[in-house]
């Protein structure tokens, strides 16, 4: 990565990442507000990608139906979830009739796929900050915790993968990526997750030790999935919204899986 990009990343992070810990921290409306901004941008950059490979996905329904989600997610929680997708999948069916192009049920599939992958995913942001098992006082020192052991899997697994990786398991997706990389962010995540785990009073030893391997483990999943989306597309960034970063899925990819994971450890096994 080149100096001017690196700088670029770390001022960025400098200015939005207080930002989001604060927001994650007091949840409420703020972080709905926030988050709906995410999802609706990010589920824009979806769609722009399967336009260049002339799909004509429904923006405005795509992103009214990922916004719905994640206001359900909010309000209701996953009770809601199953009523809401039997309607989204039959008002796609029906629109799709109304159609004219030659790829209609391919449009109403990249609909789907956007709505599935930013809004479904994403919404577990919204659902794991107020049920973690905690108090409702430790549910914002909970989210921060799970956030900064992303940011650390991250940074770190970009530092050990230039100093220490050789093998690239994944070359035809993200070159990048090494098995240094992979070692060195879940370490960084197992040891953020201990030390805030401990400092803050949350989580026992067993369930820091899941955390971290979770984090550890979904992080460099969801970039692994939003780089086989770019290079199907051929493009670098989603978008050159963020700089130094991209767009918004480059910058919250991970998020998408690691708070899904986060939920079926804590909330289904």
């Amino acid at each position: 990565m080149a100096k001017s990009n690196l700088v670029q990343r770390v001022l960025s992070a400098a200015v939005f990442g207080p930002v989001l810990l604060v927001l994650f921290w007091v949840g409420g409306y703020g972080l709905l507000a926030l988050w709906c901004g995410v999802v609706c941008v990010g589920v824009w950059e979806f769609y722009r990608l399967l336009s260049r490979k002339g799909l004509h996905p429904w923006m405005g329904f795509g992103i009214f139906a990922t916004l719905v989600w994640c206001a359900l997610a909010f309000w209701v929680g996953l009770d809601a979830f199953a009523l809401f997708f039997l309607c989204l999948l039959l008002l796609l069916f029906c629109l799709a009739l109304f159609d004219s192009s030659d790829h209609r049920l391919l449009n109403a599939g990249g609909t789907l796929l956007g709505v599935l992958y930013v809004g479904f995913l994403g919404s577990f942001v919204l659902i794991v900050r107020d049920a973690l098992p905690l108090s409702a006082s430790e549910h914002g020192r909970g989210a921060v915790l799970i956030l900064l052991g992303i940011w650390a899997n991250d940074v770190m697994a970009y530092f050990f993968g230039r100093w220490f990786g050789r093998w690239r398991p994944f070359p035809g997706i993200s070159p990048g990526k090494t098995e240094a990389g992979f070692v060195g962010g879940l370490l960084s995540a197992l040891l953020v997750v201990g030390v805030g785990a401990h400092i803050f009073g949350l989580f026992n030893a067993s369930q820091s030790l899941v955390l971290g391997l979770l984090i550890g483990v979904g992080a460099p999943l969801g970039d692994l999935v939003e780089s086989m989306i770019k290079r199907t597309m051929d493009v670098k960034d989603t978008s050159e919204l963020i700089p130094g970063h991209g767009g918004v899925l480059d910058r919250f990819d991970s998020l998408f899986f690691v708070f899904p994971l986060v939920y079926l450890f804590f909330f289904l096994l």
